[in-house]
């Protein structure tokens, strides 16, 4: 009985990762067509969403290998990383300027937000009265 169990998990990781990936191919698809303005990937992954939100495709179907992603999404940061170690004599002439602008958007940002949440709590304060 319990490789039946182990048959029907790995069916359904096989499922969920061929909904992925051809969800990713579309998205890539969609990209091309459209000029390569967006990543094939982030459009994948809107078209991911809308699906999972109009229920056109279930979370149990997906989320086996969605989790699997997850579990070893780490391993890809390491080429990255790699490469900011390759180029740290590049980023350490920019170091100042990498700094302000990352203070610079934050602050930002901060601000942008605590003006929408003050605009939003007036208006529902407003509404109230």
């Amino acid at each position: 009985m319990k490789q039946v169990t182990r048959l029907q998990q790995t069916g359904q990781l096989l499922i969920g990762l061929g909904i992925i990936l051809l969800i990713l191919w579309l998205g890539n698809l969609i990209s091309s067509a459209t000029g390569n303005y967006i990543p094939g990937s982030i459009i994948g992954m809107i078209v991911l969403a809308t699906c999972l939100q109009l229920k056109v495709i279930r979370l149990a179907w997906v989320e086996g290998a969605a989790n699997q992603f997850i579990r070893w999404m780490s391993l890809l940061f390491v080429p990255i990383g790699v490469g900011l170690v390759d180029q740290l004599g590049v980023l350490s002439n920019a170091l100042l300027a990498i700094i302000i602008t990352c203070v610079f958007a934050t602050l930002a940002l901060l601000a942008l937000v605590g003006w929408g949440v003050q605009l939003t709590y007036k208006s529902s304060q407003q509404d109230r009265s």
